[in-house]
């Protein structure tokens, strides 16, 4: 793996936590640095593995892509949680407003 550019040891290194048929996958920017192809590839792969019953927690920050692959979405602002959103149906409104302690919903 030495040799591998880093997108590509990212690659491997996502491909072989799955293989390990985890319970819980904890995968922060799981794309940083990747391109759109490996990126939509990653994103499909940890969705498998939402229908297979693993929980998968992801740490990010583009809205667009959490609202995509999270059934909930946790916010936190200034250290704290300001609230937990349902990822199908929240709005980047919603959310922003979380960001900043101006509103939202907990649940």
């Amino acid at each position: 793996m030495r040799k591998l550019s880093g997108g590509n040891v990212q690659k491997v290194l996502v491909g072989r936590e799955i293989s390990l048929a985890p319970a819980v996958m904890l995968v922060a920017y799981p794309v940083r640095g990747l391109d759109i192809h490996s990126s939509y590839t990653i994103y499909h792969l940890l969705n498998e593995q939402k229908k297979q019953g693993t929980a998968v927690v992801c740490v990010g920050e583009d809205l667009d892509v959490l609202m995509e692959l999270c059934d909930r979405i946790l916010v936190m602002c200034g250290g704290e949680i300001s609230g937990i959103v349902d990822g199908r149906t929240a709005t980047k409104e919603e959310i922003g407003k979380l960001m900043m302690k101006t509103g939202g919903t907990q649940g």
